[in-house]
């Protein structure tokens, strides 16, 4: 069994897209040395957002990042009350259980403000930007950390933008009409 693999544009654009990113979080690096967050979001953001078309790159993106800076303002305020609450606590079964609760209410707040703010498709996004803020952070900077890591969601989709409008726009008449010639 053989099996053939293409490489078309959009994996090339990927591919771009991803090495934008590394470039673009390797200048920020220059800037803040110290900073030791393995920019996966960017990563996975560039790659998710590579479109059929510059537009929808764009339209989708907007939506992306509306949805990340939603999931970033609940990720911040119910890290602050999680803190302040747990910090009250002496026992940590209790402690647990509010740190559960906080994780749940939190995620319903953030699928709830996406709806509002009409983040469509993505409204389920900023629940993985709350959760992430809030589980996967140092807790020397645990704010700046949520925001690296949103500040990885946008590098990532401005980079699949600036891929996908600069490299090779997909001209659909012109393929049409040579394949319709064959």
């Amino acid at each position: 069994m053989t099996t053939k693999i293409h490489i078309g544009m959009r994996k090339i654009k990927s591919v771009l897209a991803v090495g934008l990113s590394f470039v673009a979080w390797q200048g920020i690096r220059l800037f803040l040395p110290g900073l030791d967050i393995h920019p996966i979001f960017a990563y996975v953001y560039s790659i998710s957002e590579i479109r059929e078309s510059s537009e929808e790159t764009r339209k989708f993106g907007k939506l992306r990042i509306r949805a990340t800076l939603v999931g970033l303002v609940v990720g911040l305020l119910f890290i602050a009350m999680s803190v302040f609450i747990t910090s009250k606590l002496d026992m940590n079964n209790l402690r647990l259980c509010v740190e559960f609760a906080v994780i749940l209410i939190a995620t319903l707040c953030s699928l709830c403000v996406a709806e509002i703010l009409k983040c469509e498709n993505f409204c389920g996004d900023a629940s993985v930007i709350t959760v992430i803020c809030m589980v996967t952070h140092n807790e020397e900077n645990i704010y700046l950390y949520a925001v690296m890591r949103v500040l990885q969601t946008l590098i990532g989709v401005f980079s699949a933008t600036i891929i996908n409008a600069f490299v090779m726009k997909r001209k659909r008449g012109i393929l049409q009409e040579s394949h319709n010639r064959n």
